[in-house]
């Protein structure tokens, strides 16, 4: 009977927690928290030099979810694209072609419509602006790129478009070297920092991201595995973090194939960059600060939604005007027959 007893309780107590997470799940999903978590197996390995990018966007994707409840299409090269496939002949004579490198704020996570990121209003407002030339803009960014993929990616993948121009855009995290991530076998990202007691290809994994619920606990959880000093500290203390290597990195790789470059320091929720301009004008470095626009803005206007910190289309547009004015000032010809002016020193 006492066996018996145990067993009863034992199962009573089961029963507890299956319904206390069920009616949390529920909550979870009424109330929408998971939503801007929630993707489509997006990603893929960079097979060519996966140890230095550990992944891109699969190519030829349409009307995939990405997170921030973005709706996307990529090109043939995996690029976030308004058209699916679309495929890039060689540059022409009357074409200015520039390549922009980011994180997720670059690749417009939160921002749902591909024409509204800062990237797309760039081309815009540079094709509506001038006439001297054919402005495409390519965006090679990727959730969560750290300053050492996107100068990888100058290296090993920007001039698959003959760019005249490449642009790091960076927020103080990319910083943070190991916040990137890898892919697993289906196209998910995978971080085993939160998940390590799980292979990265198991298959329990797959369910798993259908449980709203564990976004949550993710979020709660990650701060406490996550304690070591990040690059955004020693920026908020008003140092710079060694990996700011890999910005002059990008810098010397795009003098040594003769393009002009610019850093771009993006507005964040999360904090400015304290020492980090200072540092590149000492250093000569072509860049344009943007991270003041966050002023302008009020916290619910910034937010891509409620739960997102990701820029709005609203910022994003922001973004895309100021760039381009900094286009046009330093780089682009107005008119036909006036050559662009090589990188600028702020």
């Amino acid at each position: 009977m006492a066996r018996n007893a145990i067993i009863r309780r034992l199962l009573f107590a089961l029963y507890l927690v299956v319904a206390v997470f069920a009616l949390l799940e529920i909550g979870v999903r009424l109330w929408g928290y998971s939503e801007h978590h929630i993707t489509d197996p997006i990603y893929a390995p960079f097979a060519a030099a996966p140890e230095e990018i550990p992944y891109v966007h699969k190519p030829n994707l349409s009307h995939a979810r990405a997170r921030g409840l973005a709706i996307v299409n990529t090109d043939s090269l995996g690029l976030r694209s308004q058209t699916t496939g679309e495929r890039y002949a060689p540059r022409q004579a009357d074409e200015y072609r520039i390549a922009v490198v980011g994180d997720s704020v670059t690749f417009g996570e939160g921002v749902v419509r591909t024409e509204d990121t800062f990237a797309q209003v760039l081309e815009r407002t540079l094709n509506r602006r001038q006439g001297a030339a054919r402005v495409r803009v390519f965006n090679f960014a990727a959730s969560a790129y750290s300053v050492r993929v996107m100068a990888a990616t100058l290296r090993r993948r920007m001039s698959e478009v003959e760019p005249n121009l490449v642009l790091m855009a960076i927020v103080p995290a990319d910083f943070n070297l190991p916040r990137t991530p890898s892919v697993d076998a289906w196209g998910y990202l995978t971080d085993s920092r939160l998940s390590g007691f799980l292979s990265k290809d198991s298959r329990l994994r797959l369910p798993l991201r259908k449980v709203h619920t564990l976004y949550l606990l993710r979020d709660l959880i990650y701060p406490w595995v996550d304690r070591g000093e990040k690059a955004e500290d020693v920026i908020a203390a008003g140092g710079v973090p060694d990996s700011y290597s890999f910005v002059r990195e990008f810098e010397e790789t795009a003098g040594r194939r003769g393009l002009a470059y610019a850093v771009v320091l993006l507005p964040s929720l999360q904090g400015g960059f304290g020492d980090v301009p200072a540092r590149l004008r000492r250093d000569g470095a072509a860049f344009v600060d943007l991270s003041t626009l966050r002023a302008q803005f009020t916290p619910e206007q910034f937010r891509a939604s409620k739960f997102d910190t990701h820029p709005s289309a609203l910022v994003h547009r922001k973004i895309g005007e100021s760039l381009a004015d900094y286009v046009l000032n330093n780089y682009l010809p107005r008119s036909r027959g006036v050559p662009p002016r090589s990188s600028p020193r702020d």
